[in-house]
């Protein structure tokens, strides 16, 4: 759980959207959906399968082609539905990722297919260098004015005054000068912050131990190679060429 916590944290937050899918099968008309945007993930969640209004009370057989995990094309049948036993399926969101083509493989049609298109768009995070001027701002504007001290008296007057007193008590005295009081400032307020040390790069080993621990807990790599390089990006903020091929020729012997 920290390794994925460390990933997450080294990504930019992601701005999740959703748009509505939907299309129509027939006998002779097949749906293809793919994306051509390699920056954002995109997924397609199936909802539901239903018959339209015209359709025969014969068996009608959905199936949805996409790759596999090792990048072959495989097929799963969605939903059989027929008039006048079962009109209508729920999948409950059905994921896949594109390209994805749906076609009715038995039947006459139309079938109605509905869903949503999900896009994770990444937003860029702020430098560190900005969040430091925020800070050094923000300390700036709520550190309090010092604090005036009160003028001394002038020297002649407290002069004279002791002058006075020395007299009535029958002695010559010097006058005393007060010390004059003045605030000093908190030390603890004047200090700028401390600028952020730079984050070191991670090695070619370091990524592949940090790739190797969310295998095991059950994450999936990227299995095409402009995805991998934009998840090794993303997640460990390095844009060494070199780098990123030494980890896909890894990651192709997995």
């Amino acid at each position: 759980m920290e390794d994925s916590a460390m990933d997450m944290e080294s990504m930019g937050p992601l701005r999740p959207q959703t748009f509505l899918f939907g299309c129509e099968l027939k006998a002779d008309k097949e749906f293809q959906f793919k994306v051509d945007d390699e920056e954002n993930e995109h997924q397609l969640s199936l909802r539901t399968v239903t018959l339209g209004a015209g359709a025969k009370d014969e068996l009608h057989i959905v199936e949805a082609e996409a790759l596999d995990y090792e990048g072959n094309p495989t097929k799963v049948v969605l939903a059989s539905l027929k008039m006048s036993v079962q009109p209508t399926v729920s999948l409950g969101g059905f994921e896949i990722t594109p390209p994805v083509v749906l076609r009715l493989k038995c039947g006459s049609g139309p079938v109605y297919v509905s869903g949503q298109h999900l896009v994770a768009l990444e937003e860029e995070p702020e430098s560190d260098e900005e969040e430091d001027d925020a800070k050094i701002v923000n300390a700036s504007a709520k550190r309090p004015a010092s604090g005036g001290a009160k003028p001394p008296q002038p020297a002649r007057e407290v002069a004279g005054k002791n002058m006075q007193k020395a007299k009535q008590n029958g002695k010559d005295s010097k006058p005393s000068t007060p010390a004059s009081k003045s605030k000093t400032p908190d030390s603890k307020k004047d200090k700028t912050l401390t600028p952020k040390t730079p984050k070191v790069p991670l090695s070619v080993e370091e990524i592949k131990a940090k790739m190797q621990a969310s295998i095991d807990k059950g994450t999936t790599l990227p299995k095409l190679e402009p995805k991998f390089a934009n998840y090794v990006k993303n997640c460990f903020r390095t844009e060494d060429q070199k780098v990123i091929q030494a980890l896909w020729q890894w990651r192709q012997t997995l």
